[in-house]
């Protein structure tokens, strides 16, 4: 059940593409707005970490910033 819950975050909200790259912080303050909307489980960013590790997107973390490579959040669904 989590999974089909991220895939179908990922399906309305995201955009995947091989050069999208978007802070890991604000993805998911989206994810957990996302599920609050829809009513879904929202799962700690520990267990979204893992999620989007499973589905091939790559976390990177530098100087204070951290991110996720091959997926972005739509400009509608960006909370902050």
């Amino acid at each position: 059940m989590k999974v089909k819950a991220f895939k179908g975050f990922v399906r309305s909200c995201c955009l995947v593409a091989p050069n999208a790259k978007y802070p890991a912080a604000e993805l998911y303050l989206t994810y957990v707005n996302w599920c609050i909307n829809c009513r879904r489980t929202v799962y700690d960013q520990f267990s979204f970490l893992e999620m989007l590790e499973k589905q091939g997107f790559v976390y990177s973390a530098g100087l204070g910033k951290s991110y996720f490579e091959g997926i972005a959040v739509l400009p509608v669904y960006r909370v902050v």
